[in-house]
């Protein structure tokens, strides 16, 4: 099964991707900083920010903006999935790969048959997205 929703946070950090898709540039502890690459998302008209939930086959995807979106999508794309240890050692920072969101994906998404679905389905809400900006 397949499913897209929108919900809305009044915290985009929370979610599994943002430490590791956006990056401080301020200088200051990621949980205070406010500049990143890429910039973090923006809040809405009533000051909130958009969450994206994409279900694939019984395991949701969560995400507080386009570009983590982005990133799931070149990692899961993959064939051979890098290790968490090379991918959190990419980012500045301290936190290591037993907390990268890879790492904490359940084991049946881990498979290349269910990424491919995965990575299709995943593609296309991200194009959907673009046209509805």
């Amino acid at each position: 099964m397949k499913h897209f929703s929108i919900s809305y946070s009044d915290n985009w950090r929370s979610f599994p991707m943002a430490y590791w898709v956006h990056i401080e540039q301020d200088g200051m502890p990621w949980y205070a900083a406010q500049a990143f690459d890429p910039p973090a998302p923006q809040k809405n008209a009533n000051g909130m920010y958009k969450i994206y939930h994409i279900e694939v086959d019984g395991f949701t995807f969560v995400f507080s903006s386009v570009e983590q979106l982005d990133h799931c999508i070149d990692i899961l794309s993959m064939k051979l999935l890098p290790t968490t240890t090379a991918l959190s050692e990419k980012r500045p920072g301290h936190m290591g790969p037993n907390s990268h969101w890879l790492s904490r994906l359940p084991a049946h998404v881990k498979p290349w048959s269910y990424r491919q679905k995965a990575v299709k389905y995943l593609s296309k809400i991200k194009d959907e997205l673009k046209h509805t900006k």
